[in-house]
């Protein structure tokens, strides 16, 4: 995609994935999730005057957040997930021990999300891990979170996770994508749309 390139890390306890989708021709970045360590990260891109605009949260466990206390970037997730940021039991922190409170305020996602003035986000609201969980589409490359992974989904054993919920939005908002379609997702590696349907078992519930 000219004029964009994607860069992904690997952060954190929980080792989850943050993308920096940089706009080349304004040196502009958007931040996709929020896992701790990602500040030094930041800085690097800083040095070589890239912006940082803000952070799509694709949803508010503490593996997807705990970075933004570092970094005090604005910061945008679905309104269904807005409890999660004061709710230590609902983000999972308490579970380890550490409970985990986000202060600052969130915008809300609209359907479209600007990174500078020729690249946008569509934002599409894929419930199910939780309930305001979202994925991210530029042109052919879906940010999904913790929706689907390589040969696997998200979890369904955690407060508010909806199974059902989760296979109807992969089902009605994610399959019906192009099949070349590349999905980076919150947790190890990047995949297809199309690999995923042929292997992936949850697909073919």
């Amino acid at each position: 995609m000219d004029g964009i390139k994607i860069e992904s890390f690997s952060l954190g306890r929980f080792f989850t994935n943050t993308y920096f989708v940089l706009n080349l021709k304004e040196k502009k970045i958007v931040i996709i999730d929020a896992p701790s360590g990602i500040s030094s990260i930041v800085s690097k891109f800083e040095k070589k005057g890239f912006a940082p605009l803000f952070v799509l949260l694709t949803h508010a466990h503490i593996d997807h957040i705990e970075g933004l206390k570092e970094i005090k970037l604005p910061f945008y997730l679905h309104p269904q997930d807005k409890e999660f940021l004061h709710n230590p039991n609902l983000n999972l922190s308490s579970l380890l021990g550490s409970p985990l409170v986000i202060d600052n305020s969130p915008l809300f996602l609209k359907d479209k999300i600007e990174i500078g003035r020729d690249y946008f986000f569509e934002v599409i609201h894929t419930p199910g891990h939780t309930p305001g969980s979202v994925s991210f589409k530029l042109n052919n490359y879906l940010f999904c979170g913790d929706t689907l992974f390589f040969d696997s989904i998200g979890r369904k054993d955690i407060p508010l996770a909806d199974y059902n919920l989760l296979l109807k939005s992969l089902k009605e908002k994610i399959i019906t994508l192009d099949k070349d379609i590349f999905i980076f997702p919150g947790h190890g590696p990047f995949t297809t749309l199309g690999r995923e349907l042929e292997n992936n078992p949850f697909l073919k519930e």
